[in-house]
């Protein structure tokens, strides 16, 4: 009996909070959004902008459908490009070092 009586008790506890947050002016002005139009137009365009989101994403990742020839043209093209970026950074420590020196030398000079 006592196991009846707490089935008893909890629906009856529950029962009331429920009733106590459904009486909240709060819960019944977000029941009324979420039921309204606004709430369903806002989801809508939420939805459509996450779907073109995750579109753009597929198609940037996407692999691209090239022919052989293309393919290898891109590679050469991009081991080329490392070179020169390679050679370019070379150049642009050796620049700095050349102005570290100049530098230097105009220094003595004017010291002299």
């Amino acid at each position: 009996m006592a196991e009846g009586n707490k089935d008893k008790d909890v629906k009856n506890s529950s029962a009331e909070i429920i009733a106590e947050l459904l009486s909240d002016p709060r819960v019944k002005r977000g029941l009324r959004y979420l039921g309204g139009d606004e709430f369903k137009t806002e989801r809508e365009r939420i939805q459509q902008a996450a779907s073109e989101r995750i579109r753009n994403i597929r198609n940037r990742y996407r692999t691209r459908r090239r022919d052989p020839e293309t393919a290898a043209r891109e590679r050469d093209l991009s081991l080329r490009l490392a070179e020169v970026e390679a050679e370019s950074a070379e150049l642009r420590l050796r620049l700095a070092e050349l102005l570290e020196e100049e530098g230097r030398l105009r220094s003595d000079l004017d010291a002299l």
